[in-house]
C-alpha cells in the first residue's frame, strides 16, 4: 500500500482513486475465502455482499499478497471489485476488522502501519481496528471506584483537569496503578503501570510502537489501545470529546472516537482492540458491567447477546443494485490453482532437512498443487499451459544432471488438475558440495528448470531456475534443445535433450563457447562493417567455421538438426550462443567459391530450393545453410533466481504469451554519426537518412538522453528506436551525448515493451551483464534487438526503420507474428541484397511476446 503512483501504472489515471477501496475489499475476499469474484467477475458485488456481515465488522486480511494486489489482479477485474466496494458502501462505510493472522505477515511491523493508516483514509477514523497478535484474556484487577467514576491516570505533564468541565460526574482523577483509562506519550511508561482498559497514547507515531503495542495487553490486560497525532493540551482535548459522546451522547465507543477526531480536528489510529470493547456502548459508566464481569474480556457476552437480538428483531433490506439473496445460493468457490515442481530429501521415511554426512538420500520430485498465495509459497508455478494435452494425463520426463556423474531420467505421469506422480533420485550422502539440476522436459521440449545446492550438514537449498515456452506451440515438436553456459557445478557446459527426450550432458572448456562466438562474429564483422570486403569470400569463411561448430555439436549430439531444424535454445540473460551462424549446408571445397547466383529466390520466398542442382554441385555456397536463415530458433533468457510475481493471471484471460497489440507511440533518437555516409556509398540499396526514419515513423528524433527522459516520462512510448554509437561503457546519440551503461536505469526505458537499440556490438559486453540488451531488459524491456558486431549507420538505419514499421504494424493486425519472425525476414530480405547485416541482428527475450489480436499458435508465456 504505496503512493499513489503505482495505482496510476496499475489501474490507469480515471480509476487510481479506487486503489485503497480495491484492497479494502480484496482483503475482505481473501480473508472470506470464496472466490466467485475471481472465476465470475460479474458476481463480484455479491461475492463482496456475502463476505460483509450485517451487523458485525468485517474481516481484513487472507494473504499478504493483497498488499500488493497490483501483481496479481488485472487491471479490469481490479476496477469491477472497486466498483463493488463503492456501490456496496454508497451510503455509509464498512466497519473492519484486522484479522489476528496478519501480524504473522512479513515485515508486519512496517506494512500494519501502511494498513491501518490507507484504511482508515478509507473509512474514517473509528472504523478500523486490528486484533491483538495473541488470543490470550488476562485477568483485570479490581478497581476501588468512588461512586462508581471512572477512573483516569495520566502522564504528570498532561493537566487532567481539563476533562472534568462538564463530565465530573462521571470521572475521578487517580494516581492508581489501576484504572479504565492510561494517557502517556511513552509506551515505556505505560508498561510500568498496573493495568489499563483503554489505553492512548499521543505524540509522533513510530514502527516501533506497533512492534510493541501487543504487550499491552498481556501486561496491563489492555483491551483497547489507540493513538492520537496530538500535542499534550490536543490529546487532553480527544479524549474529553471521546468521554462526552460516550457518556453524554450514549455513542458506541467506535463511534465516540470518530466522534472526537472530527471534532477535535486530530488523527487517531486504533491501534489493537477487542471486538467488543470497539463496539459496546457499555464500556466504564455502568457500575453493574464490572461488578458482574469475571475480570477478564467480559464485554464479549453482553455484546453478543444484543447483536443476537438484533439480528432477530432487523427484518433483511434490499441494498442498492442488489436483489433478494438468498446466501446459500451460491456455495464459496476454491482459490484459482496453481502447480508447483517441488523436491523433499528423506533418508527412508525420514524427511531431512540438512544433507547428511552418511547414508544414501533419496530426492523425491513432483509437481504438486498450490494455492498461489504468497503467504502460502512464492516459488514460481509450474507451466501447466506449456504441455501439449492429449487426453487427461500427460507423460514428462525428470531428468538429473550433475558434474561429472552420467544424467539420471525418470518419467512421471501428470494429470490436468492433481498432484503428478513421484519421481525418486537417489544420491548417497556426504561429501562437498552437491549442485543439482533438475530438467522437466516434455520430449525434446524444456518446460522448467530447477537447482538443488547445499554440502554436508547444510540446509537443502531448492529453487527455480527458468521457465521456457515455445515460439509455435501447435507446430512439430522441437527436434533438439539446448541449455548453455549454466555453469553446474561452477563449469560451463551444454545440456542438450534430444529429440527422443534423451539427456546429454557435456562439460565445455572454459573458453570454448566464448573461442566458438568470437571466431563466428570475428568473420561476420568484416562481413557487415566493411563495405569494401568481398562478401562472397567473408560469408564462406563464417559458414565454414559454422559448419565446424555444427559438427562439434553433431559429434555430442548425433541427430543435431540441420539447418531447417528447430531449435529451443536457453541462456543466461547476458551470454550469446552464436547458433543462428551454425551451417549445415554443403560447403564447398574452394576456399574461392562465390555465393550461389539463384540465391534472391531463396531467401525472399523463405525456403530452399527441393533437390537445388546448385547446392548438390558444391561449387558455390547456399546461404539458406545457416540455422538462422532458414530454421526455426526459440530463444529464451533467463536469470537465475530471480523473483517470480506474486500471481500469474487468471486461467480464463491469461495470454497465450505477453501480447502487445499497440505500438503506436515511438521515440527515436539517433547518434549524429548514423548520417555519416554518401548517397553513392548506398547505392543501388535504398538511402534511408535520420529524417526519412522521422517522416516514416512521424517522430522527431531526440538529441540528448535529458530530452529523452522527459519524452518517455511525458508520452510513455511503447516501441523505442535507438541508432547509437558504442564506445567502451558509454552510449552516445545526438552529437555525441553521452550515457554511461552504469547509469542506465528505469528512466531510460519508460516501461516500452520493445527496444530496438542497434549500434556497435550492442548486444555484446565483456562485463556480465554489460550488454546493452541485458541492462535494457533488467530496466523493464520486455524484448531487446541488437547487433552483434559494428555496423555501418548506412545499413544500420534501414534496418532500424524496417524494424520499427513492421513491429508498429504487426501490432495491430489481426495474425499474431512473433519478433523473430520478422528479424528472419529482414535477415533474408538483406542477404537477397547482398548484405550480410541481418546475420548480425538478434532479438534477446523475443520469445516471450507476442505481436498482434490473435492468440492462433502461440504458447503461454510466465511474464
Amino acid at each position: 500500500m504505496e503512493d499513489n503512483k503505482r495505482d496510476v501504472e496499475w489501474l490507469g489515471s480515471e480509476d487510481a482513486h479506487r486503489g485503497p477501496a480495491i484492497r479494502a475489499a480484496l482483503g475482505i475476499l481473501l480473508e472470506k475465502g470464496d472466490w466467485t469474484w475471481w472465476h465470475d467477475p460479474s458476481q463480484t458485488l455479491i461475492s463482496l455482499t456475502r463476505a460483509v456481515p450485517r451487523y458485525l465488522p468485517a474481516r481484513w486480511g487472507g494473504d499478504s499478497s493483497v498488499i500488493d494486489a497490483d501483481q496479481w489482479v488485472d487491471a479490469a477485474r481490479a476496477i469491477k471489485v472497486g466498483q463493488a466496494y463503492s456501490e456496496l458502501f454508497a451510503l455509509s462505510p464498512p466497519k473492519i476488522k484486522i484479522v489476528r493472522s496478519v501480524w504473522a505477515w512479513p515485515n508486519i511491523e512496517m506494512a500494519i502501519a501502511l494498513i491501518n493508516h490507507e484504511l482508515s483514509d478509507l473509512l474514517g477514523a473509528g472504523h478500523v481496528f486490528s486484533e491483538w497478535e495473541r488470543d490470550i484474556r488476562p485477568r483485570f484487577p479490581s478497581l476501588p471506584r468512588n461512586g462508581g467514576k471512572l477512573s483516569i491516570v495520566t502522564s504528570p505533564t498532561l493537566s487532567g483537569y481539563r476533562l472534568m468541565p462538564g463530565l465530573q460526574e462521571y470521572i475521578e482523577w487517580s494516581d492508581s496503578q489501576v484504572a479504565d483509562i492510561a494517557v502517556s506519550d511513552s509506551i515505556e511508561e505505560l508498561l510500568t503501570a498496573g493495568a489499563a482498559r483503554l489505553v492512548v497514547l499521543y505524540g509522533k507515531r513510530t514502527e516501533a510502537t506497533w512492534s510493541r503495542v501487543n504487550r499491552l495487553r498481556s501486561e496491563l490486560g489492555t483491551q483497547c489501545a489507540i493513538h492520537v497525532d496530538a500535542s499534550d493540551e490536543d490529546v487532553v482535548e480527544w479524549v474529553r470529546y471521546v468521554l462526552y459522546a460516550s457518556a453524554k451522547l450514549y455513542m458506541k465507543f467506535s463511534d465516540a472516537v470518530g466522534f472526537a477526531t472530527s471534532n477535535s480536528g486530530v488523527r487517531a489510529t486504533v491501534l489493537a482492540s477487542t471486538q467488543s470493547f470497539f463496539l459496546s456502548r457499555d464500556l466504564f459508566f455502568r457500575e453493574e458491567i464490572t461488578k458482574n464481569g469475571d475480570g477478564g474480556d467480559f464485554e464479549y457476552r453482553i455484546f453478543r447477546s444484543q447483536s443476537v437480538s438484533l439480528k432477530i428483531a432487523d427484518a433483511p433490506t434490499t441494498r442498492s443494485g442488489l436483489t433478494e439473496l438468498n446466501r446459500n445460493d451460491i456455495g464459496p468457490l476454491v482459490p484459482p490453482v496453481e502447480r508447483v515442481l517441488d523436491a523433499t530429501a528423506r533418508q527412508g521415511n525420514r524427511p531431512i532437512e540438512r544433507w547428511p554426512t552418511t547414508g544414501d538420500v533419496e530426492i523425491d520430485v513432483m509437481i504438486r498443487v498450490k494455492t498461489p498465495l504468497r503467504d502460502q509459497d512464492s516459488r514460481p508455478s509450474f507451466p501447466d499451459e506449456r504441455v501439449e494435452w492429449s487426453g487427461e494425463s500427460k507423460t514428462l520426463q525428470i531428468h538429473m544432471f550433475e558434474l561429472g556423474r552420467a544424467p539420471i531420467s525418470q518419467s512421471i505421469v501428470l494429470s490436468r488438475t492433481d498432484d503428478s506422480s513421484i519421481a525418486t533420485f537417489n544420491r548417497e550422502a556426504g561429501g562437498k558440495a552437491v549442485d543439482l539440476r533438475f530438467l522437466v522436459s516434455d520430449g525434446a521440449q524444456i518446460l522448467q528448470t530447477a537447482r538443488l545446492q547445499t554440502s554436508t550438514s547444510l540446509p537443502i537449498n531448492f529453487f527455480i531456475e527458468n521457465i521456457v515456452t515455445p515460439v509455435h506451440r501447435t507446430k512439430a515438436e522441437f527436434d533438439v534443445a539446448l541449455l548453455v553456459n549454466e555453469s553446474l557445478g561452477r563449469r560451463p557446459s551444454v545440456t542438450v535433450i534430444t529429440g527422443d527426450g534423451q539427456p546429454i550432458f557435456s562439460p565445455l572448456s572454459e573458453n570454448g563457447v566464448e573461442r566458438a562466438r568470437y571466431s563466428l562474429l570475428q568473420a561476420l564483422e568484416q562481413a557487415v562493417a566493411d563495405p569494401q570486403a568481398p562478401l562472397d569470400s567473408l560469408m564462406l569463411t563464417l559458414a565454414n567455421r559454422g559448419s565446424l561448430l555444427q559438427k562439434e555439436l553433431q559429434s555430442v549430439v548425433p541427430n543435431w538438426p540441420g539447418s531447417e531444424g528447430r531449435v529451443q535454445l536457453v541462456t543466461q540473460s547476458d551470454a550469446f550462443f552464436p547458433i543462428e551462424y551454425l551451417y549445415d549446408g554443403q560447403l564447398p571445397e574452394s576456399p574461392d567459391s562465390t555465393l550461389c547466383d539463384k540465391r534472391g529466390g531463396c531467401l525472399r520466398n523463405g525456403f530452399a530450393i527441393e533437390n537445388c542442382g546448385i547446392r548438390k554441385a558444391g561449387e558455390q555456397l547456399c546461404p539458406m545453410g545457416f540455422l538462422g536463415v532458414s530454421g526455426v530458433i526459440e530463444r529464451h533468457s533467463w536469470t537465475s533466481g530471480q523473483g517470480a510475481q506474486v500471481w500469474a493471471a487468471a486461467e480464463g484471460d491469461r495470454p497465450k504469451r505477453h501480447r502487445i497489440e499497440d505500438l503506436s507511440t515511438v521515440a527515436f533518437a539517433a547518434s549524429n554519426r548514423a548520417d555519416n555516409f554518401k548517397d553513392s556509398d548506398v547505392l543501388p540499396h535504398p538511402i534511408v537518412r535520420i529524417a526519412n526514419i522521422e517522416t516514416t515513423l512521424g517522430v522527431k528524433n531526440i538529441p540528448d538522453w535529458k530530452n529523452w527522459k522527459d519524452r518517455l516520462e511525458q508520452d510513455s512510448p511503447s516501441l523505442l528506436l535507438l541508432l547509437v554509437h558504442l564506445d567502451g561503457e558509454v552510449v552516445y546519440v545526438g552529437s555525441d551525448c553521452g550515457l554511461n551503461l552504469g547509469a542506465i536505469g528505469s528512466q531510460h526505458v519508460g516501461g516500452a515493451s520493445v527496444v530496438i537499440a542497434i549500434g556497435c556490438t550492442s548486444g555484446l559486453s565483456d562485463i556480465p551483464g554489460g550488454s546493452l540488451p541485458a541492462i535494457l531488459q533488467r530496466n523493464g524491456a520486455r524484448v531487446v534487438v541488437a547487433a552483434m558486431t559494428n555496423v555501418l549507420g548506412r545499413h544500420a538505419n534501414r534496418v532500424g526503420r524496417e524494424l520499427a514499421l513492421r513491429m508498429k504494424t504487426a501490432a495491430t493486425s489481426e495474425d499474431s507474428i512473433s519478433v523473430g519472425a520478422i528479424i528472419s525476414s529482414i535477415r533474408r530480405e538483406l542477404l537477397a541484397d547482398g548484405l550480410a547485416l541481418g546475420l548480425a541482428i538478434v532479438a534477446f527475450g523475443d520469445a516471450d511476446i507476442v505481436l498482434g489480436k490473435k492468440s492462433k499458435e502461440v504458447g503461454y508465456v510466465s511474464c
